[in-house]
């Protein structure tokens, strides 16, 4: 349960995540320990995931071109996250978070040896004992998608897979109106 509700966002509903097709069996699991990403260092738990499914197309659209992995889209069903939302400016400041921090590249601050500014912002909603971050899309006008720190823990937040995998196309070009 959070420290700070009053600053936090609650979230249930429908969201999608996109893996690597040979990570489909373990789609709720714990990242691996060796990999950091925008929102969580190496060792920390996160869940990436995307209310719209063009969305979550388009936030691994660059890693597939990378790695040329094929991956496919999950649906899952998120129930009574608290999340700190990027969106909502007056929340971050209560909280001492600069949101800004968020939109700076995170693999050019690691390949310079440096630590991502993103990793701040985590930092302090897990201090705050936040559920999840929802962050705010750099590329889709509008768009957002929801970090979860925890869950299915005492505690935390309810994920459940609740549809069936869909292959993404490897030359996705996901057009966002």
């Amino acid at each position: 349960m959070s420290d700070n509700p009053l600053y936090f966002k609650k979230v249930t509903g429908f969201f999608f995540r996109a893996v690597p097709t040979e990570f489909l069996s373990s789609v709720l699991s714990r990242c691996r320990p060796d990999t950091p990403g925008r929102y969580h260092r190496p060792g920390q738990t996160i869940l990436y995931m995307s209310p719209v499914s063009e969305w979550a197309m388009r936030a691994v659209a660059a890693y597939m071109r990378e790695d040329g992995k094929p991956r496919v889209i999950v649906p899952l069903y998120v129930e009574g996250a608290l999340v700190l939302d990027q969106r909502d400016e007056p929340s971050c400041q209560a909280l001492g978070i600069n949101r800004d921090l968020s939109n700076h590249s995170w693999l050019s601050a690691l390949q310079n040896n440096s630590e991502p500014p993103s990793w701040q912002t985590a930092d302090q909603a897990r201090i705050s004992n936040a559920d999840g971050i929802i962050d705010r899309s750099r590329s889709i006008p509008d768009g957002w998608h929801l970090n979860l720190f925890r869950w299915n823990d005492l505690g935390g937040p309810r994920v459940t897979v609740c549809g069936e995998a869909v292959p993404v196309p490897l030359d996705v070009r996901i057009k966002i109106p």
